[in-house]
């Protein structure tokens, strides 16, 4: 018996604390199915709430700038029958919606001298410009005076003379009077660094970043003698440092495009092979040093971390735009363009640039043609963005005056063109823009290049002050 007890034992212990433990987690169970019941709702209303939340329209873009338009004309005038050809282009650019001009640069021929008196009348001339002018300055301004045509003169004795005269004050090659335009330059000599670079210039309109480079059309005026060559290696690095501010500055200011204008053509060529060696290599028959190749290699890279439309303006004799920068792979970069200016001899034509950042298509060309009566002839065919075949990768559009009449051009990287069917100008200029000089002198200085349009600054004189009392330096 007692061991018959003691084997019984556990058993029944065991069923007990089995049929506890069901027990235990029946009340378990029940006491947690309403808990669960009224937990349900809740969750569900939270999912419904994340779905609420996810479904809301996202953050409105910011507006884009409205739409503006400037005008370019460079290499004019380059003798003084043509002062009052471009006495009125400015005029006419003045009547138009235009929000300011720029010069590319040689305000003068090789053949006529780099006189004080000459230069100071030419610069008078472009700050009588009704609309706002920015001025950069070419190799016939400067680097090219070294030459017996141009007087024999120290090239840099005559950039320091241009950035005392057309490049110290705003008033006369600047933005126009206090109030008059929406925006301010800024120079480069604001650096304590490059406090000589007057000439370098950077501006904000409209969402675009605009940048004047002191850039000549003779291989950069690098000098081929012996020596170190100080102005050319200086500038080379003062120019790579304001693209890499304007970079910096432009994606700050989240720009939508850039514009650097400089007089010369860096001569970019198509890649022989692949990788800088064949994009950068120097260009058959150039001698020496390559002048350009340093800003060729920082727009490929600027292009590369700058991923919005480029457009580079030099001085011309012909409207034409191309795409010539390529990637290191030999690819011709889409984002960027280059657009050459009208020029001597072909004094009487304009081109106006439209920015219109609610097209596919940024920067749109036409060329204005200066009408008998000294106006500017509307073109014939509007700029319709994405109205126009584009050209072929890395093809250049030549000049549309040699288009027939009526027929539009395309521009390749986002840019379009348009003719104009006007007549050249071919009587005499109206009498409130009467010349300045005699049309058989090509030599003789114009004794009032201000004739007929009222400056939108003062002139400064030959011979006064070289510093404005704002610079300091």
């Amino acid at each position: 018996m007692p061991i018959l007890h003691v084997a019984r034992a556990p058993d029944a212990s065991r069923r007990a604390g089995t049929g506890l433990a069901a027990v235990c987690l029946a009340t378990l169970a029940l006491a947690a199915g309403p808990a669960l019941m009224y937990a349900t709702p809740a969750s569900a209303k939270t999912t419904k709430s994340s779905a609420n939340a996810s479904a809301k329209p996202a953050p409105k873009a910011a507006p884009k700038p409205p739409a503006f338009e400037f005008a370019v004309l460079g290499n004019t005038p380059f003798n003084n029958a043509e002062v009052p050809v471009t006495r009125n282009v400015l005029a006419s650019i003045g009547d138009s919606q235009a929000a300011f001009v720029l010069h590319a640069g040689n305000l003068k021929s090789a053949l006529e001298p780099c006189r004080d008196d000459l230069i100071t009348q030419r610069l008078s001339l472009l700050a009588s410009s009704p609309k706002p002018m920015i001025y950069v300055p070419g190799a016939n301004d400067w680097a090219d005076c070294a030459r017996a045509s141009d007087g024999s003169y120290n090239p840099v004795e005559r950039l320091d003379f241009l950035r005392d005269h057309a490049f110290d004050d705003d008033a006369l090659l600047g933005p126009g009077p206090v109030g008059y335009s929406q925006f301010d330059l800024t120079r480069q000599s604001d650096m304590a660094r490059f406090r000589q670079y007057h000439e370098n210039v950077r501006w904000f309109y409209r969402g675009v970043v605009f940048v004047g480079l002191n850039l000549p059309g003779n291989n950069n005026n690098y000098r081929s003698a012996g020596g170190r060559n100080g102005e050319f290696e200086d500038r080379v690095i003062a120019t790579r440092v304001w693209l890499q501010h304007a970079l910096v500055y432009a994606q700050q200011k989240n720009a939508i495009g850039m514009v650097i204008v400089a007089q010369a053509d860096p001569e970019f060529e198509p890649a022989r092979s692949g990788g800088l060696g064949g994009i950068f290599s120097d260009r058959n028959g150039r001698r020496g040093v390559d002048g350009y190749k340093d800003f060729r290699t920082q727009l490929q890279r600027l292009a590369a971390r700058f991923k919005a439309p480029i457009l580079l303006i030099d001085g011309g004799k012909t409207m034409r735009h191309a795409q010539p920068l390529r990637d290191t792979h030999g690819a011709p970069v889409k984002s960027f363009t280059q657009l050459s200016t009208y020029g001597s001899p072909t004094a009487n034509r304009w081109i106006r640039v439209k920015v219109d950042p609610k097209t596919t298509q940024l920067f749109h060309f036409e060329s204005a043609l200066l009408a008998p009566n000294g106006m500017a002839a509307p073109a014939t065919n509007g700029s319709r963005p994405g109205s126009h075949a584009p050209a072929p990768d890395g093809a250049t559009t030549a000049d549309p005056a040699r288009v027939p009449l009526g027929a539009s051009v395309s521009a390749p990287g986002g840019a379009s063109a348009s003719t104009s069917s006007a007549p050249p100008y071919s009587t005499p200029y109206p009498a409130r823009y009467p010349a300045s000089a005699p049309t058989s002198s090509v030599t003789a200085l114009s004794s009032d290049p201000n004739q007929g349009v009222t400056p939108v600054g003062s002139v400064r004189p030959p011979g006064a002050s070289s510093r404005g009392a704002t610079r300091g330096n």
